[in-house]
């Protein structure tokens, strides 16, 4: 394998940090990054040059394609990310994130730290301390979590349904549901979408995303 250009790693760090990956969601893997298959090991890319094997079974090809253990056939597109379990990532777009105590700012695949006080779409303000108004409510980021560009909070370690399948949120990234979850207030939360939540049954729908705290956000 052959080390990347110092400017193209510069390129690729800015689109983990864009995705919070780097340190904590994946290590190891493979990720599309304009066009080129990169391989990551031990938090470090380099140029993807022959087929690549996951855990799961699953096969990576140079050019993204993608061979499931059960003969399906997917592909990595730009942006995405694919960990050495099989576990396609999707980084939740532009926005401001806070980052091993810093925040930082994701626009366009870049990221930059940020170094003035935003205001959001909707008259959500952040600050770069991490603190967020919104409306008359005041509250702190935490390492993880994002607020969108139109100013929706998207806490690290949300559940939401998105075209038709479960998704988790870790550091700013998607990524599919492979267990039942429970959230800190005891909701549980299973892959297809049903929540109990205080005894009762219900059932996400498209769109519903609940955070950690198991409050429903539509």
């Amino acid at each position: 394998m052959k080390p990347v250009s110092k400017q193209l790693a510069f390129a690729i760090l800015g689109a983990f940090i864009l995705g919070g990956a780097l340190a904590s969601a994946m290590d190891d893997g493979v990720m599309m990054k304009d066009g080129k298959m990169m391989m990551m090991k031990n938090g470090k890319p380099m140029l993807m040059e022959e087929d690549m094997k996951l855990d799961n079974g699953a096969t990576v090809m140079k050019d993204g394609s993608v061979m499931m253990k059960d003969g399906t056939k997917a592909m990595v597109k730009d942006g995405q990310m694919m960990d050495m379990k099989g576990r396609m990532m999707t980084h939740m777009g532009d926005g401001v994130m806070m980052k091993d105590g810093k925040m930082m700012v994701m626009k366009g695949g870049k990221s930059m730290m940020m170094d003035e006080d935003m205001t959001m779409k909707n008259g959500t303000r952040v600050m770069k301390d991490g603190n967020v108004m919104m409306g008359d409510k005041k509250m702190m980021m935490k390492d993880g979590d994002m607020v969108s560009m139109d100013g929706g909070m998207i806490m690290n370690g949300s559940v939401m349904m998105k075209d038709g399948k479960m998704m988790m949120v870790k550091d700013g990234m998607s990524m599919r549901m492979t267990d039942e979850m429970k959230m800190s207030d005891g909701t549980m939360v299973s892959m297809d979408g049903v929540v109990m939540k205080d005894g009762k049954k219900m059932m996400m729908k498209d769109g519903d995303m609940m955070d950690p705290t198991g409050k429903i956000m539509k």
